[in-house]
């Protein structure tokens, strides 16, 4: 089970690749290391898969055993390598993956991806999985995506886990939503109107539209993906002299009052918008002062 805790082994060495010298790192080995190291990490996940930490920890370091043991450990639903680079002459590299996992808050559960970053290094002709400390760490509760990594603290999660989850859960959720939860149509003509999406948060989230088709009545969507601070456009167009309503009257009923279901995930979040054809009510300028005419 992944919490908004997101404590797992992996994920706390996270962007510890970016803090190499660029000029230094590798992303083409051999083929009979760059096979030896993939073996070994798929293999090393793969007991993440099985929930066997145990029979994991025989592929970790001398030196990094320690942090192994106190770091939490979760259980993936699956991992696949995305990119390797190599250092100091291929004997050491930085693995990134995509894992799947079950992301629990408020009684809701999604199955998300998300990116880890290990360590690996070769001793004694073999490839182990070693700890570095990283300098910043990925956090959902910040803006960027990271946090600067902890300075002496051994609990390296501590820093960037809030004290009161539910807080920070519900901040979370609030980075994402749309700008309005009502559309106008006008009933006599052709007429449009939008919604929009928006996506604070520092990674992706989708877009679902949920309607039963309608008549006269057609909803399109923008990008069913939004990435970081991305913002999409849902347009509503109401057609009255569309050839498949036999029943304007009756479409018109249908629609007024109609509620559209726009759904996040992961989150799994649902932003209802309804559609009537009452215009809104403009706003009244304010009436222009005169000031009163001197007298004689």
């Amino acid at each position: 089970m992944r919490t908004l805790r997101l404590a797992s082994l992996l994920l706390v060495s996270l962007a510890a690749a970016f803090a190499q010298d660029k000029s230094e790192i590798v992303d083409k080995a051999p083929p009979p290391i760059e096979d030896a190291l993939r073996a070994r990490v798929i293999h090393f996940y793969q007991l993440f898969t099985d929930g066997k930490f145990k029979e994991a920890y025989s592929m970790v370091a001398d030196d990094s055993q320690d942090k192994f043991f106190q770091l939490g450990k979760d259980q993936y639903k699956g991992c696949e390598i995305i990119k390797i680079n190599y250092t100091e002459n291929f004997t050491k590299a930085t693995v990134v993956t995509s894992c799947k996992s079950d992301w629990r808050f408020q009684g809701t559960t999604a199955l998300i991806s998300f990116p880890l970053v290990s360590n690996w290094e070769v001793l004694d002709g073999q490839w182990f999985w070693h700890y570095v400390k990283p300098t910043i760490l990925p956090s959902p509760f910040s803006p960027s995506g990271y946090i600067p990594g902890p300075k002496d603290s051994a609990d390296d999660d501590a820093s960037r886990v809030p004290k009161d989850m539910n807080a920070a859960g519900s901040a979370i959720l609030a980075k994402v939503g749309v700008d309005k939860s009502l559309v106008h149509l006008q009933p006599s003509g052709t007429s449009f109107d939008t919604v929009h999406v928006r996506n604070d948060l520092p990674g992706d989230v989708s877009v679902k539209l949920e309607m039963a088709p309608i008549p006269g009545l057609k909803v399109t969507m923008g990008q069913s993906v939004l990435h970081a601070h991305d913002t999409t456009a849902v347009v509503f167009e109401w057609n009255p002299a569309d050839p498949a309503i036999q029943c304007l009257e009756c479409v018109k009923r249908t629609i007024s009052g109609t509620l559209v279901q726009l759904r996040i995930e992961p989150f799994s979040r649902v932003f209802p918008v309804r559609m009537t054809f009452q215009s809104p009510v403009p706003i009244a300028k304010p009436a222009r002062s005169i000031a009163p005419a001197p007298k004689p």
